[in-house]
């Protein structure tokens, strides 16, 4: 069944409002028709299945036949602050962090980060990257759209990680604790809340590193004896600690 995104402001009485990138792929791609039923989902958790009642030149009505939650999202909420890299590297870490289940995104600028980004490209950026999550989303299967949050300078990442159950920075100097072994030393099962942070190409500066630990009681965790990419460390550690929480299997 072809499944849409909408606005949950686009569901009332009722009906669901499709319009846009997604009304477009349903009139003139999938050339869709009233009394065809569809799948909606708003991007908080919701799935809706939905009969198209009318359709006219810049929307479409579906009336909601049943909703229900999906199962498909993890327990366990994992935020990701990642250094933004150079080029295209951050659409791929948008798109396949939020297939493996991610919660919420916060890019940020570090002292080794070598795109510039203004303040007016902060909002364009933020746009096209919560574009990319959304259709993650939709591709494969979650009802939750992670959030993308407005590039962040590293020192604002201290004023959002106190609510944490825990927090991790991958660190490639780090010798002594593996992600695995820094996951072993919590209750697995109380965690609802964590934070990952990686840094863009370079990793972090050692000042960073001194500021993080300033911070109290956090964690640097490595992932191994080699050097990993950033956009493959981000998608390895979201795999571990989802594998490890019990997020990637089945029963």
């Amino acid at each position: 069944m072809h499944r849409f995104f909408v606005d949950p402001a686009n569901i009332r009485n009722e009906e669901v409002l499709l319009e846009g990138d997604d009304f477009k792929h349903l009139k003139l791609v999938l050339r869709l028709r009233p009394q065809d039923t569809i799948h909606v989902f708003d991007g908080s958790g919701t799935e809706y299945v939905a009969t198209i009642s009318s359709i006219n030149e810049s929307n479409a009505l579906a009336k909601i036949q049943s909703l229900y939650k999906s199962d498909t999202e993890p327990k366990v909420r994992v935020t990701l602050f990642q250094g933004v890299p150079k080029g295209d590297k951050m659409d791929l870490i948008i798109q396949k962090t939020t297939e493996l289940g991610v919660y919420r995104i916060v890019p940020v600028i570090t002292d080794r980060t070598v795109v510039k980004i203004n303040e007016k490209d902060k909002a364009k950026k933020t746009t096209r990257w919560s574009k990319i999550a959304k259709e993650a989303a939709k591709q494969c299967q979650r009802a939750y759209v992670p959030e993308i949050f407005q590039p962040v300078n590293f020192g604002e990442i201290s004023e959002y990680i106190r609510d944490f159950d825990a927090s991790v920075l991958l660190y490639e100097n780090e010798s002594k604790k593996c992600l695995k072994e820094v996951l072993k030393c919590y209750t697995i099962n109380k965690i609802e809340d964590i934070s990952i942070i990686v840094g863009p190409e370079g990793g972090f500066t050692d000042q960073e590193i001194e500021s993080y630990r300033k911070w109290g009681g956090y964690d640097t965790a490595g992932l191994g004896r080699r050097i990993l990419r950033t956009e493959t460390a981000s998608i390895a550690a979201l795999s571990i600690i989802l594998y490890e929480l019990g997020e990637m299997t089945y029963g």
